[in-house]
């Protein structure tokens, strides 16, 4: 996780930890936006009771993404590098969470 933060191109333009951590905080921004539109497609597309189950499945992934983040920056507890750890795996898990949903348009498309 630190080796994908540290590699990210957006924050090698940053000259502090400030600003690599708002340069993180501003792509997961992006992603969760990005999220939101990929759910709102998929959820046009749903039947009444499957839009139920991804409501659902939705909620409960939300929650593990961010439990599992906050596992994730334990170990930097107090360091200035937390908030970018933090924001690099939000970013990371809904990242991964898109191209679950666009998975579901794709097979919807067929």
């Amino acid at each position: 996780m630190l080796f994908f933060a540290l590699l990210n191109t957006s924050n090698l333009k940053a000259q502090t930890q400030m600003e690599m951590n708002k340069i993180a905080h501003n792509d997961f921004k992006k992603a969760d936006a990005e999220l939101n539109k990929v759910y709102k497609q998929v959820m046009k597309i749903l039947n009444e009771k499957e839009k139920k189950l991804m409501i659902k499945a939705q909620k409960d992934w939300l929650m593990f993404r961010d439990s599992h983040c906050e596992f994730e920056i334990e170990q930097y507890d107090g360091g200035s590098i937390q908030p970018l750890i933090h924001s690099n795996c939000l970013t990371e898990r809904t990242r991964d969470r898109i191209e679950d949903l666009k998975a579901i348009l794709k097979d919807e498309a067929r």
